[in-house]
């Protein structure tokens, strides 16, 4: 299973990767953390690619699908991989609203065995600019619960 997982999870970064050429970056802040994402949307495939920014930048990457989610609407809805980060242990789920807007909300989920899932952050995020700590707030969204 996890052998099919990481397989279709390379497919989809290796069509993405492909198409990034052509699509347009845009950067997203999560209000009051001191991280974002800068993400790549392919509209053609339906595709996209995020890496972290602001205080997680190089930290970790994920690859998504666009799509509509029941009671949520239109989202993006991202795999992330935290090794850049340590956080090895842990992998997570970004559900961001699309089209990205300001105000627009996001929320994310960890697991550590594939079988539960806790929801960690939820929030609404800004279109632009990187998030820095001074202005943003002091944790990030992928920071362990306290």
């Amino acid at each position: 299973m996890k052998r099919i997982l990481l397989s279709g999870a390379a497919a989809l970064a290796t069509i993405c990767a492909a198409d990034a050429a052509m699509a347009k970056t845009v950067s997203i802040s999560f209000d009051n953390l001191c991280d974002g994402m800068d993400i790549i949307v392919d509209k053609v495939s339906g595709n996209a690619l995020e890496t972290g920014n602001g205080c997680d930048e190089g930290a970790h990457f994920g690859a998504g699908t666009i799509g509509k989610v029941k009671l949520r609407g239109h989202a993006i809805t991202f795999g992330v991989n935290l090794y850049g980060k340590g956080g090895g242990g842990y992998q997570y789920i970004y559900v961001i609203s699309y089209p990205f807007v300001t105000g627009g909300t996001w929320s994310n989920f960890s697991t550590t065995d594939g079988k539960t899932l806790s929801r960690e952050f939820a929030g609404t995020y800004t279109v632009g600019g990187t998030p820095s700590h001074g202005t943003r707030g002091p944790r990030s969204s992928t920071d362990r619960p306290r």
